[in-house]
């Protein structure tokens, strides 16, 4: 199985340094960026339920299912600001949650509890034909919980891990109860 996890297309919430709110739609058309990616027979494509994520899906697919366990993290309250405005508001929260997977001072989603979501979302891949291509349009965060927990890496390993937008992860094994290789 060929498991391909795609960072969505830059939003200008992104580009601002903002955490998203959800709607956000992509900054520019990248179609013509994700050709080579485009799904062929055999491929299933899955896409978070964010705005951008369905558009990326969209650029490379007709058809695609939305699983919601590969959601970007509940930011709470949050959503919409910058970090540096989190930072200045709330400079211990902020250094907690950049340190501590088990912290969620925003009042939404711990990057522990996001990566429990997203093993939820790979035990589902897990169940598909061993011979099928999968790509799941997702968000960066997602990608660096969904490969920490592909490798068995500590989940403290995703804040040393960076994708940018439209960057892609392969992970490959041969047989479900193999481990990935990426």
């Amino acid at each position: 199985m060929e498991l391909v996890l795609l960072c969505h297309a830059a939003t200008r919430a992104m580009k601002a340094g903002r955490f998203p709110v959800g709607d956000e739609p992509a900054a520019h058309d990248e179609r013509a960026r994700l050709a080579p990616l485009r799904a062929r027979h055999g491929t299933r494509v899955i896409a978070s339920p964010a705005r951008v994520a369905r558009q990326t899906a969209e650029w490379i697919t007709e058809a695609f299912e939305i699983v919601p366990a590969f959601d970007d993290v509940d930011y709470g309250r949050w959503r919409g600001l910058s970090l540096r405005e989190a930072g200045e508001r709330e400079p211990e929260h902020v250094a907690a949650w950049l340190a501590d997977p088990q912290a969620h001072p925003h009042g939404g989603e711990s990057i522990a509890m996001l990566a429990a979501r997203v093993a939820g979302g790979l035990a589902l891949i897990d169940r598909l034909n061993p011979r099928e291509r999968c790509i799941v349009v997702t968000h960066a965060l997602v990608v660096k919980v969904a490969l920490a927990h592909a490798l068995g890496l500590p989940l403290q390993s995703v804040y040393g891990m960076d994708f940018a937008p439209l960057s892609s992860t392969i992970l490959k094994r041969a047989f479900p109860a193999d481990a990935w290789t990426a």
